[in-house]
């Protein structure tokens, strides 16, 4: 249960101080030097004294942060004991006191200037290259970002790891100024290789950055793929957070985090659902205070700051003459650069050669509570561009996307997201439930950034079928994932005869399934062949029934399956569109509807719903009733 926590103060040090016209084209792609971009906080920060000695004052080791937390631990994670608010002050104290003694030369003037001399520990490509840093720091060096997973990507293009480069600038700095160190950075490892252009993998803050070179630099022409992953490009929630100082966790989503983070196939988020964590954002509302006297200066948090309540929080916090200069930048951050990204990232495209591509997750919570569509750290909408519903709301029914492109349609399976107002409607890709950071955790998500990355064969989100623009996560947390047979990912027709079911687990779980019920449409399915679905195997499910002559309008199928694990019980649903004739007349009076859906227990007053829900029981009550039906309808065949 300690990672538990570790994952809830990594969250709070790491992110709060926290038409292809003219694409380049080639028969080697991966031949380019491979630039790596990594996510917020990555870089290792030196500061230079005056004699020119330097000093390491920047990675931190979240197991070395106050001994007296592990005191906290066990009542915390277990949830036994009485945490009373007291005691989430006196924690409070404790991990603010660290961070301000952790952090005392990383401050930034009230102008947004670094108040000491403060360098990246790498700088120079030669510095950077991933031979180098190897046979400097050892094979195993965190400096090689995302190395757990390129190492064999590299192996199999045959790319030697002379050729790969860790980038690192000052964080604290805005993303124009870390876009300028990219662009010098990009020069140097183009002189230290002899090519003409690199290719770039970039993650979160990363994403914002290398968005903003494109944006800023791009007419250079010395990108050829450049992939975003769960990009910051418009900033983050928990910036937000901060600036309002009124962060309040969701924590069972914040669990479900722990659960994809850490590639869980046990659901511990069960256990949580009926508890109380409020003192968790006790905690982290007292912890607030002495953060922002830390960061509250640094032009990254506030070019982190949503657009939506930018000049809101500037009149809050920023006073004019004092932090003008501060101003000035995230200013342009957010009126030029932000403003203008569809403009900027298209002309990359179409006149400067680059291929981008960006991948997103969807349908989460975010973690800090803040009721937006996300990836559970970055709104949808900020990561994309995209229209995104509310949460816990979709689309009404015949919802008509926002702008046409060229007669595709651009909205989710779920009906939450309209990509067709996207920075770039054609190259993103939307994976649903697919938390942030664990993109190379999905394996379709894994496959997709490879071959934007080291081939030229995924030019638009129409380049490979294999790759549709919107499909469900694989993470092996999630125990499988569903797709009918002829249509693509998330949408059903009358083509489609049955529902292919895949076991995703990464531990040997064989998985079988239990029952599928339907809302939104009468299909029963034939569960004969699907009681042992071994690890990476698919099977077909036929079902009977008419699949309504309707489309625009979305129906949802619950999978209650077993698998071998602690937890060997478990649901998962999921939302398709149906496309299989007239759309209904779409109601633009009302935009959005509950993404609510009948369940066995959906029939019960409200009151008693909301009593059950409060307990924490409601969803384990329904798998339950699932089961049984399941037993009996397909042993029986009474239901």
């Amino acid at each position: 249960m300690k990672k538990i926590l570790s994952v809830i103060l990594a969250v709070i040090f790491v992110v709060t101080p926290c038409i292809i016209a003219v694409r380049g084209a080639t028969d080697n792609a991966a031949s380019y030097p491979l630039v790596v971009v990594p996510g917020y906080s990555a870089s290792t920060l030196m500061k230079v004294s005056d004699n020119g000695t330097e000093e390491q004052v920047w990675m931190l080791n979240l197991g070395g942060v106050g001994g007296d937390i592990l005191e906290y631990i066990v009542p915390i994670a277990r949830g036994v004991g009485e945490l009373t608010f007291r005691n989430a002050d006196r924690l409070s104290t404790i991990i603010g006191n660290e961070i301000i003694d952790l952090t005392t030369d990383i401050v930034c003037n009230p102008d947004g200037t670094s108040k000491y001399n403060i360098k990246p520990l790498l700088e120079t490509a030669e510095e950077s290259c991933w031979a180098n840093i190897r046979e400097k720091y050892g094979e195993d060096s965190s400096y090689c970002y995302f190395s757990y997973v390129l190492n064999d990507m590299i192996a199999s293009y045959n790319k030697p790891d002379s050729e790969v480069f860790s980038f690192m600038c000052d964080f604290r700095m805005g993303a124009v100024d870390c876009a300028a160190r990219l662009d010098s950075f990009i020069d140097d490892v183009l002189d230290y290789t002899g090519s003409d252009k690199v290719n770039i993998v970039c993650e979160s803050h990363g994403g914002q950055v290398t968005a903003t070179y494109l944006s800023l630099y791009g007419e250079k022409q010395k990108v050829h793929n450049a992939v975003l992953n769960v990009p910051a490009l418009c900033g983050a929630s928990l910036a937000y957070d901060l600036l309002t100082q009124e962060a309040n966790l969701d924590e069972l989503e914040l669990l479900y985090f722990v659960e994809f983070a850490e590639l869980l196939e046990e659901d511990i988020h069960w256990l949580f659902e009926a508890e109380n964590l409020e003192f968790v954002d006790w905690i982290i509302q007292g912890i607030l205070p002495p953060i922002f006297k830390v960061v509250g200066y640094w032009g990254s948090i506030w070019d982190f700051c949503p657009p939506e309540v930018y000049e809101e929080m500037k009149e809050k916090w920023l006073d004019p003459v004092e932090n003008a200069l501060l101003i000035e930048k995230s200013d342009y951050m957010h009126n030029e650069v932000m403003a203008n990204y569809a403009e900027n990232l298209t002309a990359c495209q179409e006149e400067y050669g680059v291929n981008i591509t960006i991948v997103a997750g969807t349908d989460s919570g975010c973690c800090s509570g803040w009721r937006q569509n996300s990836d559970g750290i970055i709104s949808t909408h900020c990561s994309t561009g995209s229209t995104c519903a509310p949460l816990d709301e979709r689309f009404s029914d015949g919802y008509t996307q926002v702008n046409d492109c060229g007669g595709n349609y651009k909205v989710s399976p779920d009906m939450t997201v309209d990509a067709s107002t996207a920075f770039l409607p054609d190259d993103t890709f939307f994976f649903n439930r697919l938390y942030h950071g664990s993109e190379f955790e999905d394996p379709n998500a894994k496959k997709l950034i490879e071959k934007a990355l080291f081939t030229d064969t995924i030019q638009t989100v129409y380049s490979n079928s294999d790759f549709p623009q919107f499909r469900y996560s694989a993470n092996c947390s999630h125990a499988l994932t569903a797709e009918f047979d002829k249509s693509a990912p998330g949408y059903l027709s009358s083509d489609d005869t049955a529902l292919v079911i895949t076991n995703v687990s990464a531990k040997e779980y064989t998985l079988g399934v239990i029952n599928i019920t339907v809302d939104g449409a009468h299909l029963k399915f034939r569960l004969k062949n699907a009681g042992n679905i071994k690890p990476g195997e698919s099977v077909s499910i036929p079902f009977t029934g008419k699949v309504p002559e309707k489309s625009k309008t979305k129906i949802t199928v619950t999978v209650t399956y077993r698998t071998e694990g602690m937890t060997p019980l478990g649901e998962r649903v999921f939302g398709f569109t149906l496309m299989n004739g007239e759309a209904p007349a779409y109601d633009a009076s009302t935009p959005f509807v509950s993404t609510d859906f009948v369940t066995p227990l959906s029939g019960l007053p409200e009151g008693l719903r909301t009593l059950l829900k409060d307990m924490g029981i409601y969803n384990l009550l329904v798998m339950f009733i699932n089961i049984i039906r399941g037993i009996f309808g397909n042993v029986f065949g009474l239901l």
